[in-house]
């Protein structure tokens, strides 16, 4: 047995019974791994020996009634831990540890002995002693002598005006006439005192911090003969009325004359008056809402999104006490947004808000004064949400190209805005001439917007919607488990803003100004495509096109391109035939080189296959490996180019006949249906290829099939007269 116990296995096993044990001990600190010397020290301070956590330069002490308490930080400050005996022990001279058990004594004479010596004086003089000293079973939240030096004037007066009276409602208000031990504490606990019809609100955090009408429990659970004496870091102040709601208390308050015109409003006043639970409400004085410019803070009152959005991002679904605020915490709103708060020496903040040290208490909740509003992304303007997702290249631009004014007063407008990656990926000349070409900057921004809200609920498959710069539409696509717009990806979507919607992407978009003829024959290096280009050529020739690339195509492809080397070793069969000159098999073999629909690179995910239809009727499987090389039926894609009219994937083999995809033997069915899931799953977009038999004798009686096509770009409704609708743009 003494081996075992000796063991580091059994001091393992020992620390996280006792640390289990350590009821209140927040679970990130449980979680946390003991280092063998502390279990040793702590081992070495013998029986019954408890840490005390005391935050350096504050004279704050935290006693843990736990032996293997960590430091931690609080408030940016490291704590220091020392021991001291657990409560109801005391140590005997010469021997380890603590094993001497105290005698219980009364309430009155544990407060005095734990130092709250004020406390007890106040007690004494009232006339309340005795009943303390033998009356019960009582809970007494005993003030430390510390938290009468910061009693408000207020509070004071009032306890000193019934200073000898049994009446005082202040030494009333912390008697609890009931045994109350803080394993009993939960969150948002109301409890009654001795004040008659006076409550008491408890709250208990995971950080292992306890408040009690937000004053910090710091010592708890001292056993007295009558009852429990807990030790906490203020005064209570008796005034704290938990009758009214928290709503109403800011309506009749006068320094939130505009808080109560936007709770009005809105309607939002019956729904905080009919919540369920409690909250927290950071309510922005009228000082704080005078900070923001005139024309601003109206356009938020009168837009019905923008204010109900700014009201719910200041209230919290559950009471956050500025006292048990310990470090940084991301806490979740009632519209799900989330803020942080944060503390130092000085005090806690929200966001970068220092909370007032003066707070309200409600019925259902707790109210915070704030200095400044805290706009959510939907009463920001675009720039200041592009600023706020730290898209700070986007926001440079629009200062350069001169349009800062137009996107933080006009609007409707959607954005798909390139990360700060996207921009730095772009060859540092282009960037650099955005950065310094007012034209060249005010182009790529347009580029990049349009007219309207266009949130991915009713974005479609090959959609297209035009620019702000009105000659250049932006093609949008929906993909199995994302979007993209152009050959980016849409990483985040949805960002709506006061005057519009952003939608975040991984890569800078370009206008494409020339068809896939002219952008193959335009390209450089070594690669030439002059035997494709022919054929292509020719199937546009023939009656009907295979695809006619002109202005009255407006379907969007992708296109999978040989290189003329890629010819030159394909199969002598394939040649012989293409050399013979029969257009049914040149058309079909061009049809086999090309998707319907826009399959840029980005739409690939790494590691999964895509298998894509060809016009041809065979299927493309397309790979992306965990380098990024895309393939197609094995072959890979060496670039990859934006048209007019598509996708343009350059590949250095021919596709022979037996690198078609198997998904295609098992799905030859002639009538197709196919669903693209949205970002989030929750769209699709249905895809039908038809397909209908007709015969002809063209040389004898041979059957035909043709394939029409359904797969038409739709423009977005309305954007034609975008002009006569949105004078104010700058072009």
């Amino acid at each position: 047995m003494e081996g075992v116990k000796g063991s580091w296995v059994f001091q393992v096993l020992l620390a996280g019974l006792l640390l289990f044990c350590c009821l209140s001990l927040p679970p990130v600190v449980v979680a946390k791994k003991i280092p063998r010397w502390w279990m040793r020290v702590a081992q070495k301070q013998g029986p019954n020996a408890c840490v005390v956590e005391e935050i350096p330069g504050t004279g704050k002490e935290f006693w843990t009634e736990c032996r293997y308490w960590l430091n931690r930080k609080i408030c940016g400050r490291k704590t220091i831990v020392r021991f001291e005996c657990c409560e109801g022990f005391e140590q005997i001279e010469g021997e380890n540890g603590c094993t001497r058990v105290k005698p219980l004594i009364n309430l009155l004479e544990t407060a005095e002995s734990l130092g709250a010596t004020r406390w007890a004086a106040y007690i004494r003089e009232s006339g309340l002693a005795h009943e303390l000293e033998t009356a019960g079973a009582f809970t007494l939240f005993a003030p430390s002598n510390d938290a009468f030096d910061k009693v408000k004037a207020s509070l004071r007066s009032q306890l000193e005006s019934y200073r000898g009276n049994p009446n005082n409602p202040v030494l009333l208000y912390h008697i609890v006439p009931t045994k109350l031990p803080s394993d009993h504490f939960e969150a948002n606990t109301v409890i009654e005192t001795q004040h008659s019809g006076n409550f008491l609100r408890i709250n208990k955090y995971s950080n292992g911090m306890n408040t009690i009408n937000c004053a910090l429990l710091l010592q708890k659970d001292q056993q007295a003969t009558n009852g429990i004496v807990h030790i906490i870091d203020s005064v209570l102040d008796p005034s704290m009325s938990f009758s009214e709601n928290v709503a109403d208390m800011v309506l009749k308050d006068g320094r939130f004359t505009v808080l109560s015109e936007i709770l009005e409003k809105s309607g939002y006043i019956n729904v905080l008056r009919n919540l369920q639970g409690s909250i927290t409400f950071l309510a922005p004085s009228d000082e704080a809402f005078q900070k923001l410019p005139d024309s601003r803070r109206e356009k938020i009152i009168n837009d019905r999104e923008a204010r109900l959005a700014l009201i719910q991002n200041h209230i919290i679904p559950h009471v956050i006490c500025e006292s048990a605020i310990t470090g940084e915490h991301r806490v979740r709103t009632v519209s799900r947004n989330k803020l942080t708060f944060n503390c130092d020496i000085a005090g806690a903040y929200v966001e970068s808000t220092k909370l007032r040290d003066n707070f309200n208490l409600g019925k259902n909740g707790i109210i915070h004064i704030l200095d400044d509003v805290l706009l959510p992304d939907r009463a920001k303007n675009l720039i200041e949400l592009a600023e706020s997702r730290q898209l700070f290249t986007f926001a440079e631009l629009v200062r350069t190209a001169g349009l800062e004014e137009t996107l933080s007063h006009t609007g409707d407008y959607t954005f798909f805005v390139p990360d700060e990656n996207a921009w730095f990926e772009l060859e540092p000349s282009v960037l650099q001439r955005a950065r310094t070409d007012v034209e060249y900057a005010g182009l790529l921004i347009r580029f990049h917007g349009a007219y309207g809200r266009h949130l991915t609920n009713a974005i479609t498959d090959n959609q297209a919607i035009m620019s702000l710069d009105e000659e250049n539409p932006v093609r949008l696509q929906v993909w199995r488990r994302a979007m993209g717009v152009e050959d980016a990806r849409i990483t985040t979507a949805d960002i709506e803003a006061q005057n519009g919607v952003i939608h975040i992407i991984n890569k800078v978009i370009f206008p494409s100004n020339k068809t896939a003829i002219a952008t193959l024959r335009s390209l450089p290096g070594r690669r030439t495509f002059g035997t494709y280009l022919e054929l292509l050529q020719s199937a546009i020739r023939h009656s009907p096109p295979v695809v006619s690339l002109g202005p009255g195509d407006d379907t969007f492809y992708t296109f999978f391109v040989p290189t003329d080397e890629a010819f030159r070793n394909m199969d002598q069969a394939t040649q012989a035939e293409l050399r013979r000159g029969d257009m049914e098999f040149i058309t079909n073999f061009v049809k086999k080189y090309i998707a319907v629909n826009m399959f840029p690179y980005t739409s690939f995910e790494s590691n999964l296959i895509y298998s894509i239809e060809s016009m041809e009727g065979s299927y493309f499987d397309l790979r992306k490996d965990g380098e990024g090389q895309l393939s197609v039926n094995g072959i890979p894609v060496v670039s990859t180019h934006m048209s007019v009219n598509g996708v343009i994937h350059i590949i250095d083999e021919a596709l022979s006949p037996s690198s078609s995809s198997n998904y295609g033997r098992s799905h030859s069915s002639s009538s197709r249906s196919y669903s693209y899931g949205g970002s989030d799953g929750s769209q699709s977009h249905s895809t039908s290829y038809s397909s209908s038999s007709s015969s002809s004798s063209r040389g004898g009686s041979s059957t035909r099939t043709s394939k029409t096509y359904r797969k038409t770009v739709t423009f977005a409704e309305g954007y034609d007269d975008a002009e006569n609708r949105h004078p104010s743009w700058p072009q």
